[in-house]
C-alpha cells in the first residue's frame, strides 16, 4: 500500500523489480520464536508474544511486520493537521461546552450590570460578543473540516489496505484450491 500511495502522490512509475506490499508479511525470522516476548522497536518495552500493539500507554506502536495505517497517517501529518485534530478533540468534550456556557453567562452578567463594581464594556446587543463568537465559529469550522478530511484519508487508506489483503487472500486461496485439486486428481489415479 505504501508503494502504491507513493506512486500516486509522486507520479513515479513502479520499477520492474517486485516491491513488497504493505500488507505482505516478510518471511518469518528464525530469531523470533512464536512463544518469545516481542520487544517494541520504539520504546524497548517487552510485550507478550500475541501482542499487536505495544503495551506502553505512551508508545502504542504497532508490532506487526508492516506499517500500521494510523502510523503512516501520523508520519505524513503536517502541523496544521495535528493542530486541527487536537482542537477538534478538545471542542468535542463536555467540559468545553460547560466552559462556553459559563463564559457566555459571565459575559452577559458583567455587561448587563449584575455586578455593580464592574463597568460594562459591551452594551446590549453585545456586538463584541457576537463578533468573537463568529470568529470562533469560523475557526472551529475550519478545524473540523481539516480533521474530517484527514479522517476520510485514513478511511481511504484502510479501505485500500483491506482491498489489498482481500486480493492477496483470494489469490492464495485460488492457488491452494488448484493445489488441492491436483492432489485429489493424483490420489484418484
Amino acid at each position: 500500500m505504501a508503494s502504491v500511495a507513493k506512486f500516486r502522490s509522486t507520479g513515479e512509475q513502479p520499477t520492474a523489480r517486485r516491491q513488497k506490499s504493505a500488507v505482505e508479511a516478510p518471511e518469518a525470522t528464525p530469531t523470533t520464536p512464536a512463544d518469545e516476548a516481542i520487544t517494541c522497536p520504539v520504546c524497548g518495552g517487552t510485550n507478550p508474544p500475541d501482542a499487536v500493539f505495544c503495551g506502553n500507554t505512551g508508545c502504542r506502536k504497532a508490532l506487526g511486520n508492516f506499517q500500521y495505517v494510523l502510523e503512516a497517517l501520523r508520519a505524513e501529518a503536517q502541523w496544521h493537521h495535528v493542530l486541527a485534530d487536537r482542537v477538534t478533540a478538545l471542542i468535542g468534550k463536555p467540559h468545553c461546552v460547560a466552559a462556553h456556557v459559563l463564559w457566555l453567562v459571565a459575559w452577559v452578567a458583567l455587561n448587563t450590570g449584575v455586578f455593580a463594581f464592574v463597568r460594562s464594556f459591551d452594551e446590549y446587543p453585545f456586538f463584541l460578543l457576537v463578533t468573537i463568537l463568529a470568529i470562533e465559529t469560523l475557526l472551529i469550522t475550519i478545524f473540523v473540516l481539516i480533521s474530517n478530511i484527514r479522517q476520510s484519508t485514513h478511511a481511504d487508506k484502510r479501505a485500500e489496505c483491506d482491498y489489498e489483503v482481500s486480493v492477496q487472500t483470494y489469490r492464495e486461496i485460488t492457488k491452494m484450491s488448484a493445489m488441492m485439486q491436483k492432489l485429489v486428481e493424483r490420489l484418484e489415479r
